[in-house]
Order: structure tokens, then C-alpha cells, then sequence
């Protein structure tokens, strides 16, 4: 278990970097139209970055986004400087409109 925690903290520092250097990248992927973007577009930009295998980028991911949602979930927010932050936001329940007859409300 230690040398699997210690192979997880590399993948992460690695990810950071990875993360902190195409940061931008991101976003280009994010607003392009040719699809290029998802967990397997992250695992491709992963593995090349931070030179392991996408078996292990997807590895990687998945704790990373396990991680983050483990917080959200328990009330925590989660920052990365210059990236982005998530966090879980109550909100008042709203109205809806069926838009097959918009006189009527869900």
C-alpha cells in the first residue's frame, strides 16, 4: 500500500505540473468544435506530459476526480491556483415550462 501511495503522490506532483504548464490548453480544448476534449483527451495529455502510460494517467484521473468529489461531497471547497475551484452550492428550487405547451408549469 505505501509504494502504491507513493506512485499516486508522483502521478499527482506530475499532474500538477502537467496542468500548470497547458493550462491554457484546456481551455482550447474546451471551446473547440472538433471533440477533442474528455477524460480520454485528459489521459492522452497526461501520460504524454508527464512521460507514464495512460494506464496510469487514467489511474491518476480517476483518484484525482474521486478525490475532488469526496470533498465537494463532504462540504469542502477545492482550489487549483490559476485552473479553476469546485465546490457545492445550494440552490432554491425553480419552476419549469414544458416546452411543448409553455401555459404549463412543472
Amino acid at each position: 500500500l505505501a509504494a502504491r501511495t507513493s506512485i499516486t503522490h508522483k502521478m499527482f506532483a506530475q499532474l500538477r505540473n502537467a496542468l500548470a504548464r497547458n493550462a491554457s490548453v484546456f481551455q482550447t480544448a474546451r471551446t473547440a468544435s472538433t471533440g477533442a476534449n474528455g477524460k480520454a483527451w485528459a489521459v492522452d495529455l497526461m501520460a504524454s506530459e508527464a512521460g507514464i502510460s495512460k494506464k496510469q494517467a487514467e489511474i491518476a484521473l480517476k483518484s484525482l476526480l474521486a478525490g475532488i468529489e469526496g470533498a465537494v461531497v463532504n462540504g469542502e471547497r477545492v482550489t487549483f491556483q490559476g485552473f479553476g475551484s469546485f465546490e457545492s452550492v445550494a440552490r432554491a428550487a425553480r419552476t419549469g415550462v414544458n416546452p411543448q405547451n409553455p401555459t404549463q408549469k412543472i
